[in-house]
């Protein structure tokens, strides 16, 4: 499978672009906790604009879609519109920002608007989890690097010795400053070589006869080809990590920093039963 480029991005896109919108409403769906948004949309394609008849059932969709569009705005998943009112109010009280309560996610029990302290993670957790972000990201850029890459990452299996190969030279992968074995230095004497490019007199052997190969150019090719797909599948997984771990410290972080402020969860004029076992 040949590396996509600019030639085939129109015909690729008409197939990607179905499925960014499938995934989008996907997300929406996981987001808002419910196929409201799916099935209002579904309505209106047999229905059109028609309103519901009865208003006791009008209320009812009117208020689930007051609901979901909380959840979608406010990326907190309230249980009832009326906890959605007291979460409002309550935030403005005490200056607390929505955004703050949708990012420590599970760690905030919207009910009782408080953290669930029982379960913060610990330092200990929060640094692993900065651990692997940056481990993640360093991973995902080094992929990048690779993709634009011209050269692809082979090995010598009767040596195991790794190597950077294009279809007219290899370069040792390690260290980073030695000579490469170009194929027009395979007329030279195998020692002189070895000694100008840290490969030993046998790899010097082999790799001259593989550049020699009447079909270097294509194998190199492909192994390029292949290599570049699964740097890019590598990108996906790293962006995917790096994803959970940032925000898996960032809920970590902002629920402590909401839990040291040690706010009155009660609203005035309303009982509230609170989560003694915390």
């Amino acid at each position: 499978m040949d590396f996509p480029n600019a030639s085939n991005i129109s015909s690729v896109f008409g197939v990607v672009a179905p499925v960014l919108i499938g995934v989008a409403f996907l997300w929406v769906v996981l987001r808002t906790e419910s196929r409201h948004v799916l099935i209002s949309r579904l309505w209106q394609l047999v229905h059109g604009k028609q309103e519901i008849s009865d208003p006791q059932v009008r209320a009812f969709v009117d208020e689930q879609t007051s609901l979901i569009s909380f959840r979608m705005f406010a990326g907190v998943p309230v249980a009832s519109l009326e906890e959605a009112h007291q979460l409002i109010e309550w935030t403005k009280r005490n200056g607390v920002q929505m955004r703050t309560l949708s990012v420590c996610g599970e760690l905030f029990d919207t009910a009782l608007r408080q953290v669930k302290v029982h379960k913060l993670p610990s330092r200990f957790s929060q640094g692993w989890r900065l651990f692997g972000f940056f481990t993640s990201v360093l991973i995902g850029c080094l992929s990048v690097i690779g993709v634009f890459s011209s050269q692809s990452l082979l090995s010598l299996k009767s040596t195991e010795r790794y190597f950077w190969a294009s279809p007219t030279e290899v370069k040792p992968l390690w260290p980073l400053r030695a000579a490469a074995l170009d194929i027009t230095h395979c007329s030279q004497t195998v020692s002189a070589n070895a000694s100008r490019t840290t490969f030993s007199e046998q790899e010097v052997g082999i790799l001259c006869d593989v550049l020699k190969s009447a079909t270097a150019p294509e194998f190199m090719k492909k192994t390029l080809s292949d290599q570049r797909w699964s740097l890019i599948l590598l990108i996906a997984f790293a962006l995917w990590f790096s994803w959970l771990g940032l925000f898996a410290w960032a809920a970590g972080f902002a629920a402590h920093n909401l839990a040291k402020r040690r706010i009155d969860p009660s609203l005035p004029g309303s009982q509230l039963s609170l989560d003694l076992s915390s």
